[in-house]
């Protein structure tokens, strides 16, 4: 267990992917980019937002790589070198899940996976930040700082660069603040607003 400040960060298990997937579903709510995928109004948004952090969620899971706080109130999802991506058995697999998340929206994900994808497929080896997120009470208590930090101990150890997309531009100074910097502009097609790339060498 790490402890940056007051809070403690660990590994999580099985049993906290139902509360952590809640608490990022909370995070993002009113994001730009999931604003756009699930617009505000949609049938079940909220449902269908969580399920879609729970689908990627399991995956970082199983990768270890899904940590989260001791209160479960803000968690990071994280991918290891070499698997950002998913096998293609596995987006086959994913594949009925995110229809059901995505339904007539499903263009949208598919127009901002290939935008995402198109970036990020040349760069070298990585861990790769896919989200971090905090419940919007707890916002600005350093919990998402312990949470990076956490993981960017183990890159610096490890000398392994460290990726991530920022969503607004809210969230580019926490990251900066940690040592990453801008990595270009993602505009996905279809209205998707931007997204902000940003990359970390090992220190």
């Amino acid at each position: 267990m790490t402890e940056d400040v007051q809070h403690s960060v660990r590994p999580a298990t099985a049993g906290d992917v139902d509360r952590l997937t809640r608490t990022l579903a909370a995070a993002f709510a009113d994001d730009p980019m999931f604003c756009h995928l699930l617009p505000p109004g949609v049938r079940r948004r909220a449902e269908r937002v969580r399920r879609a952090f729970a689908i990627d969620a399991a995956r970082s899971l199983s990768l270890g790589g899904l940590w989260t706080t001791a209160d479960g109130d803000a968690a990071a999802v994280w991918f290891p070198p070499g698997a950002w991506r998913p096998a293609p058995r596995q987006d086959l697999a994913e594949l009925p899940a995110w229809l059901r998340v995505g339904g007539r929206r499903m263009r949208a994900f598919q127009q901002v996976r290939s935008a995402l994808y198109a970036h990020h497929r040349d760069l070298p080896p990585h861990r790769y930040l896919l989200y971090l997120g905090t419940r919007p009470a707890r916002r600005s208590q350093g919990l998402g700082g312990a949470l990076l930090q956490v993981v960017l101990d183990r890159c610096d150890a490890e000398r392994v660069p460290a990726y991530l997309e920022a969503t607004c531009e809210r969230s580019v100074p926490l990251y900066r603040r940690h040592g990453f910097v801008g990595h270009g502009t993602v505009e996905p097609a279809g209205g998707c607003p931007p997204l902000y790339p940003m990359w970390r060498d090992p220190r």
